[in-house]
Formats: structure tokens, sequence, C-alpha cells
């Protein structure tokens, strides 16, 4: 009876290997799916039978093959790539508004001071006036068409940074809710492979959103934080991560974690997409907005200023040609009601002198404060600001493609380990396929010597 039980237990054994081995084939194309493997263990004899070879063979368990290591370098460089991923795109958008012939500052101030040299020629010309306050409203629309732009980039930003939160706080809770199922099927002995895979894949997707880092538990659960260290998820609880506007601009939010009972503010390096829309909203496009408020500012001051010394056709002190809201210099730049008589051109009031209308030329070349830039023509500020986008641009890409380096060979080298490889679990059915018959004709050959024996008698 010995040679039948320890020719059962060989079946049994490779019956749930197979099955394994099963498992695997039929996820060769599961995406983040961690190969098993069944361990076998000799069953030893009797105590005190000294002559028995064995009781057969026993499954003691089915072994998820897995490296954390790996896996956590997974989760680590895909947190820098979709950091810069987000950064790009943000800025190639930024850096596509920027170049184009609607939204040049640059052309509008050339084609406006373009107009002021061609009245030098005649400067009581009442067209060649007219041209200028066209040119002057020409530029006040690229302002405003600009400023509104970034405008409808910075409320983007916002949107989808209250898109990324909503997503973040599910996968959180999902992964609690997986640690509590792992921490309850491994407390009666069942196999989580499958559940822990999808817990890796959570943390994984949670993982591109913000960089994250983890604790295994001795229970099976895994703690999730932020890199920075504060609470994401503690066994089968979970935090909630809230934007929490500025009183300033509510488009720009502070980030709290709220675990239970308390609050963390999220400080430092958020990293992945979160990170990403956070730096290029605080260090790009609020600078950039606040220096074409400046430039809007100072073309208004500058160019009221000057007609302000001069006299128009009619010997009248200037008006101003310029208008806007300080609040929002760039969205509000307008010309005012000014007529092309009104223009102060003249320094004495005679209608050929364009003494005044020369130091409005002037403004072309003169320093004025622009904030981040430091103090440049107006002209210059622009080309400035285009120059360092497309600087910050072509960084971001390098940036990019270095880090989706990292991101992809992380990955292989995951999937080196864990992935399902074909041609060995291939191998693997024949293996045990062929210990699985070899038990039964061990099962066989009992039957005959135990009838042989009954012939006996």
């Amino acid at each position: 009876m010995s040679l039948i039980n320890i020719a059962l237990s060989g079946m049994n054994a490779n019956r749930v290997a197979l099955d394994v081995t099963a498992q695997n084939v039929a996820n060769v194309n599961t995406p983040g799916y961690s190969r098993q493997q069944a361990l076998m263990s000799s069953v030893a004899g009797g105590k005190y039978d000294f002559n028995s070879p064995g009781m057969g063979v026993e499954v003691t368990s089915i072994r998820r093959v897995t490296d954390q290591y790996l896996v956590k370098q997974t989760w680590s460089t895909a947190s820098e790539a979709n950091y810069s991923a987000g950064y790009l795109s943000a800025m190639s958008q930024l850096e596509n508004m920027l170049g184009a012939d609607g939204f040049s500052l640059s052309a509008g101030l050339d084609s406006l001071f373009a107009s002021l040299n061609d009245a030098t020629t005649k400067p009581e010309s009442t067209p060649l006036r007219q041209q200028v306050i066209n040119e002057s409203e020409a530029l006040a629309r690229r302002f405003n068409t600009l400023t509104e732009s970034l405008h409808n980039q910075h409320k983007d930003v916002h949107d989808q940074r209250n898109a990324v939160l909503s997503h973040a706080n599910s996968l959180m809770a999902n992964i609690a809710q997986v640690n509590k199922q792992i921490v309850e099927m491994q407390g009666t002995g069942g196999n989580a492979s499958q559940l822990m895979d999808t817990r890796d894949a959570l943390i994984g997707e949670l993982s591109t959103i913000m960089a994250v880092k983890t604790t295994d538990q001795p229970d099976g659960s895994v703690q999730v934080s932020l890199a920075s260290g504060q609470p994401l998820v503690m066994g089968s609880d979970s935090s909630v991560i809230k934007a929490i506007p500025d009183p300033s601009d509510p488009y720009l939010a502070d980030l709290h974690i709220e675990f239970g009972n308390q609050t963390f503010a999220a400080k430092g390096d958020i990293g992945g997409k979160l990170g990403a829309l956070h730096d290029y909203q605080v260090d790009v496009l609020v600078p950039n907005q606040q220096a074409i408020d400046d430039m809007a500012r100072s073309v208004a001051d500058e160019f009221n200023a000057v007609l302000a010394a001069g006299l128009d056709l009619n010997g009248n002190p200037g008006a101003p040609l310029f208008t806007y809201d300080p609040a929002n210099p760039a969205a509000s730049l307008d010309i005012t009601n000014i007529t092309a008589d009104e223009l102060a051109f003249s320094a004495d009031g005679n209608p050929g002198n364009s003494d005044n209308l020369k130091d409005l030329i002037a403004i072309s070349n003169k320093p004025v404060a622009i904030s981040g830039l430091g103090s440049l023509s107006l002209n210059d500020a622009f080309t400035a600001m285009v120059g360092e986008t497309a600087i910050k641009a072509r960084q971001a890409e390098s940036d990019y493609q270095a880090k989706k380096a990292m991101s992809d060979q992380a990955v292989a080298a995951r999937d080196n380990v864990s992935a399902v490889n074909s041609d060995e679990e291939a191998a693997n059915l024949m293996t045990f396929a062929n210990a699985h018959n070899a038990n039964m004709k061990v099962i066989s050959t009992a039957n005959q010597l135990f009838d042989s024996v009954l012939q006996l008698f």
C-alpha cells in the first residue's frame, strides 16, 4: 500500500504543478502578472520505520516569483517618467503658444514702432496718425489674447489637478481594500498571489501620479506614503488628498492629506504627474503671466507718460493712448477713445514738429523692469521669454527621453524575473505531465504486483 500511496502523492503534487503551469500560460499576456511555482517537498517516513524510503511528496506552497526591489524600481522610475511627460506636455504647449504669430508681442511691438517711424515723415498726417492708433489697438489685442490663453492653461492645470487627485484618492482606497483582503486570505492559508499582483498594479498606477514609498508589514499588508513621509495607506485605512485653493488665486492650491482625524501638508517634491502640474504652474506659468502683466503695464505707462509731455495738432496737452486695470493689466489693456488729432507728437505745438514722436520711438530701446527677466526693453523681454521657454522645452524633452528609457529598463528587469516565459512553461508542462504519468505507471505496477500476490492463494 505504501507504493500506491507514494505514487498517489506524486500524482497529486504534479497535478498541482500542472495547474500552476496552466495558470501561468493562461496569463502569459496579462500585464503585471507574476508567474507562480509549485514548491515540493519530500514526505519523510515513519519515525521508527528505518526501512522506509519516505512517504512520497507534497506541495508545501505556491510561490509567487517576484523581486520587490525590482518592482519598487518600476514604481520610482514610472513616477519620474510621468513627471517628465507631464512637464514636457505643458512646456510644449506653452512653446507653441508663444511662438504663434497671433500671440507674438514682438511682432505687435515691431508694427507699432514701425508706424511711429512712418509718422516721422509727416507728423501732421491724419492717416499716418490713425495707423499708429490702429497698431496700438492691435498690440493691445495681442496682450489680451495671449494672457487669455495663459489663463485658460492656468485653469486647465487646475482642472487636471482635481481630476488627478480624484483618481489618486480612488486608488488609495482600492489599495487599502486589497490590503485587507490579502491579510484575510493569508490568515486562512489561501494563495494571495493574484491579490498581490493587483495591489502592485494599483501602487504602480498611484506612482505615476505621485512619488511614493512602501513598507511591507508582517501581516502581509503594505504601508504606502509620500516620498516625504506623509501617510497615504496604512493597512485597510487610506488617506484623502484635498486641494486647498490659494486665497489670492483660486486656480492655485496647496495639497493637504487627511488621514483619520489628522491633516498633513504635502510638502517637498511630490513627483509624478501631480508634481509636474504643480511645478509647471508655480515655476513657469504664473511667472510668465506676471511678466506679461508687467510688459502690458510698461507699454501703457511709458506711452502715456511721453504723450502727456507733448502737444497735439490743436496745441492741447497730450491725452493717454492706453488704459488698463491695475489688477489685471494684460487682460484689460485697451486704447482710449483718443483721435488721430489728439496724438501729442509735437514738443512745441508746431504740427510739423516730431520731437515728442521721437521720444515715443525711443521707448523701443528703453529698459523696463520685468518680473523674472530683469531690466530690458519690451521687445527683448518677450524675446527672452520665448527663448527661455524653448530652452526649457528642449531640456524637458531630453529629460523625458532619459526617464522613459529608465522606466522601460526597470519594467524589463521586473519582467525578466516575474513575467511568464512561454518556452519555459512549455517545458514545465512536459516535465510535470511525464511525472504525473510515471506515477500512474507506478500505481499500475503496484496493482499488478498485488494481483500476482493474490493469485498465489
